[in-house]
């Protein structure tokens, strides 16, 4: 038959600096950007394990991660998680990364522009390219472009919602943005 021991305590002492100094955060808070200045510890977009299936709800999560690397991109000018999910090659991307960069670059920062996904579909169909593509009616928030010695210089209001395309293909385990693209009446 086994028997446990009472628990024991063993008291410390601590010096009276010690009990005054608060224990350190384990994470920066976020702070938004406003008029006054840019964002601050914006948490890194992580990618859902969903997004990782060759699955239509793969393809689907992985679009709106994309969507979100592009906010966290406006929101930080780091377009680098954005890159890392996007072919080299994809001129949308590009298109996007050099000014927000280089703003950011010149001291200066943007509030809003997070991307905000209502609806996505997919018909998960190949196409003549190999690509997959994935529909989502996405809606950026207001973006406000202030440089770096605190002036507003660009004003957009929030957009109205957009259909959107990523086209996507599935290789080493993962999806590689093609394009992502706004959807223009013909």
């Amino acid at each position: 038959m086994e028997t446990s021991s009472p628990a024991t305590t063993t008291a410390t002492s601590t010096s009276t600096a010690e009990q005054q100094t608060p224990p350190p955060t384990s994470a920066a808070v976020y702070k938004p950007a406003t008029a006054d200045g840019p964002a601050q510890n914006v948490p890194i977009p992580v990618l859902p394990e969903t997004a990782k299936e060759f699955s239509k709800e793969g393809l689907l999560a992985f679009a709106e991660h994309w969507y979100s690397t592009l906010g966290y991109a406006f929101e930080t000018g780091d377009s680098g998680p954005m890159m890392q999910i996007s072919e080299p090659s994809c001129k949308t991307c590009l298109f996007i990364k050099e000014p927000v960069e280089n703003w950011y670059k010149e001291g200066g920062w943007a509030v809003g522009g997070q991307m905000n996904i209502l609806q996505t579909t997919s018909p998960f169909s190949e196409t003549t390219d190999g690509a997959y593509q994935a529909m989502l009616l996405v809606r950026q928030t207001k973006v406000s472009y202030y440089s770096a010695d605190g002036k507003l210089t660009k004003d957009h209001p929030q957009a109205i919602a957009r259909t959107n395309l990523v086209e996507a293909v599935y290789t080493n385990g993962g999806w590689i943005a093609m394009t992502a693209e706004i959807l223009k009446k013909s």
